[in-house]
């Protein structure tokens, strides 16, 4: 009989299950993580060769299966927001901050605006994001100094990414996500993330996004 070797398997986590209670449990985070995140692996891993080429991101992008990207690009996007969740507190860069002051006002700002859009979006992620260069944004507001491109807040769909920004973090607003912990209370889910959100690699993010097209 052979034996099966899945081409994805389910990272570690950047931290202990249980590091981010008391405001999110361990509980949570075995959904989303050990039935969630492990679900969309082994649906791509049914679905692609053993020695298909390619990392999650450009299997995420392929135009041959649907599915195929579906699974990956989740599988993606739960990568991404792990690494942007700390069980500690971080305060915001300087060079962050400055471009948060900019472009919303203050970080309290911020953190009602992006609350709100957690509690009504109706896509699968909320992402916090500098404009990409090129993008039909930065275009119209002919934006081509070096530092010009806006942070903003967008939405996507379950299994895909945001289009037009390099993403700094990224909240997931599928129910695997809250469910245990929160009910239906996405506001709450905010409130008990904020706290969490690792400023060092939005920060890290910000640096290396492209300044030139």
């Amino acid at each position: 009989m052979t034996n099966f070797h899945p081409r994805f398997e389910l990272p570690a986590l950047p931290f202990e299950r249980h590091s981010l209670e008391p405001e999110i449990s361990r509980a949570q985070i075995d959904l989303l993580f050990s039935h969630y995140h492990r679900g969309h692996l082994e649906a791509l891993n049914r679905s692609i060769a053993v020695d298909e080429p390619g990392s999650l991101a450009t299997l995420a992008g392929s135009l041959g299966s649907p599915a195929v990207a579906r699974h990956a690009g989740e599988a993606w996007n739960l990568v991404f927001f792990w690494h942007g969740l700390t069980p500690h507190g971080v305060p915001v860069p300087r060079e962050l901050m400055t471009r948060v002051i900019r472009d919303f006002g203050d970080l309290a700002n911020l953190q009602a605006r992006w609350r709100a859009r957690v509690t009504n979006g109706t896509g699968g992620w909320s992402w916090l994001g500098v404009e990409r260069l090129g993008s039909a944004r930065v275009e119209r507001q002919s934006v081509a100094r070096e530092g010009a491109q806006r942070l903003v807040l967008v939405e996507s769909e379950t299994g895909s990414a945001p289009r037009d920004i390099v993403p700094l973090l990224a909240l997931s607003l599928s129910a695997e996500a809250y469910s245990v912990d929160f009910g239906e209370d996405r506001g709450r889910y905010f409130d008990a993330l904020w706290p969490h959100l690792n400023w060092e690699i939005a920060a890290l993010n910000l640096e290396i996004a492209p300044t030139s097209a």
